[in-house]
């Protein structure tokens, strides 16, 4: 049996729904600062999830069904990306906030990347991901005064 695209997104929006209802839901228990970002996060995954649903509901019997829901996935990034998150879920407690991230940007961003970067682009990628982290860093245990691990 083949998985349709309509089906796999329909799949996709129940499951992003159920996850931003759970994460909506644990929000109770967190410092109103604190539960900020999870509650925006949560918010924009359930009306995204409500979109992709509405989208397919409303889009007529135009051929989507005849196109597989797992063609054109690239199974090498989705593991490495899978193996990322999980060892980023698992070690973050354990070695940091700031050194596990800096390792799942670099390792996120040599799973993602197709091409062979120039060395000025790897510098802007650098420099972008620092910013980035130091930016995240500061919201995170200055501004929301969330404590990192």
């Amino acid at each position: 049996m083949e998985l349709g695209s309509r089906t796999g997104d329909l799949i996709a929006a129940a499951l992003a729904l159920a996850l931003g209802g759970y994460a909506l839901s644990q929000t109770g228990e967190m410092s109103e600062l604190g539960a900020v970002f999870p509650t925006t996060a949560a918010i924009v995954l359930i009306l995204a999830a409500l979109g992709l649903a509405l989208r397919v509901v409303l889009r007529r019997g135009d051929g989507a069904e005849q196109q597989s829901f797992w063609s054109g996935l690239e199974w090498p990034r989705l593991i490495g990306l899978s193996i990322t998150l999980l060892a980023w879920a698992l070690l973050l407690k354990p070695i940091g906030f700031l050194p596990v991230a800096a390792l799942g940007l670099l390792a996120v961003g040599i799973t993602a990347y197709r091409e062979r970067m120039s060395l000025k682009a790897f510098a802007l990628h650098l420099l972008a991901a620092t910013a980035l982290l130091a930016g995240f860093y500061g919201l995170f245990a200055l501004v929301l005064r969330v404590p990192l691990p």
